[in-house]
């Protein structure tokens, strides 16, 4: 069996290593996120995060979660698999092209 834990306790193992070595150097991590230029460089990147969302990002990835994957993927799945839960034929078995029977080969 194959331990899919070791990559979570391998970052683990190191943020307290890095931790350790900035305690010895006598840096304050608290004193860094306490900093105002810290707090404003957050506050920056946060204000500005929310400016491209708004300006950008939010109205094509609001349509291609609705439109795309909500109406075209999500619902056609769904009703598909109640379709093959009650036994009925999914859409695309009904719409496939229904093939010629095969003609037997003489002997």
């Amino acid at each position: 069996m194959i331990n899919t834990n070791r990559g979570f306790i391998k970052w683990v193992i190191i943020i307290v290593v890095a931790l350790l070595v900035l305690s010895y150097y006598g840096f304050s991590l608290r004193t860094l996120v306490d900093s105002p230029t810290t707090q404003d460089n957050f506050q920056y990147v946060a204000t500005s995060s929310v400016s491209v969302w708004d300006k950008y990002l939010k109205q094509p990835a609001t349509y291609l979660w609705k439109d795309v994957f909500i109406n075209l993927i999500w619902t056609s799945a769904v009703d598909n698999l109640t379709r093959l839960k009650n036994g009925e034929p999914t859409v695309p078995e009904v719409n496939a092209p229904k093939l010629p029977n095969p003609v037997p080969m003489p002997n």
